[in-house]
């Protein structure tokens, strides 16, 4: 949880590329919509893989007769990653992932279609292996209403610092849970 323009989705591409890379494996990348998903690929992820040599040399460009290689779905040696929507019933109990990422969870609809809620049925992706990993990340939208901040309130509600290099005292820089 933190602040718009603050770089959560940037974290989310970083994880992403260190799968990708290092660690190859079946990924599920969750946007509010469809047409958010396929911005967010076209916008932030092509440039990210076209400008990363280790990230180019696995994914190759988007062709058009390439099925391994669209908009919404690329294949690597050892895993692929799938853009979907949160409103897409289908493309959320479609496959087995091992890592979950979930961009701006507030602006998920309340349930994809008639399916219930999308997040519960992207987690449910994650069963079947030991080692997932789940992230869920967000701007709140309304005090007490808002998904991420119950997500934030179990956690850890750690919050980022930094030494003073004059006093050398850890001093808060960001309050993470203020909005």
């Amino acid at each position: 949880m933190s602040a718009s323009q603050t770089g959560k989705s940037e974290i989310l591409n970083n994880i992403m590329g260190y799968f990708v890379h290092l660690d190859p494996c079946p990924i599920l990348f969750i946007q509010p919509t469809e047409g958010l998903a396929s911005a967010y690929s076209k916008e932030r992820l092509a440039p990210m893989f076209r400008d990363s040599f280790v990230l180019k040399e696995r994914i190759s460009k988007v062709k058009t007769r390439d099925s391994d290689n669209t908009i919404l779905s690329k294949s690597f040696p050892g895993g692929h990653l799938a853009l979907i929507g949160a409103n897409s019933p289908s493309g959320l109990a479609s496959r087995p992932v091992r890592l979950l990422l979930m961009d701006e969870i507030d602006r998920y609809p309340l349930s994809s279609g008639t399916e219930g809620d999308p997040r519960a049925l992207a987690e449910k992706r994650t069963s079947t292996f030991w080692n997932r990993l789940i992230v869920e990340s967000s701007t709140p939208t309304i005090k007490g209403m808002s998904p991420i901040e119950k997500e934030y309130e179990n956690g850890t509600q750690e919050t980022w610092t930094w030494k003073c290099p004059n006093c050398e005292k850890w001093v808060v820089k960001i309050k993470l849970h203020q909005f």
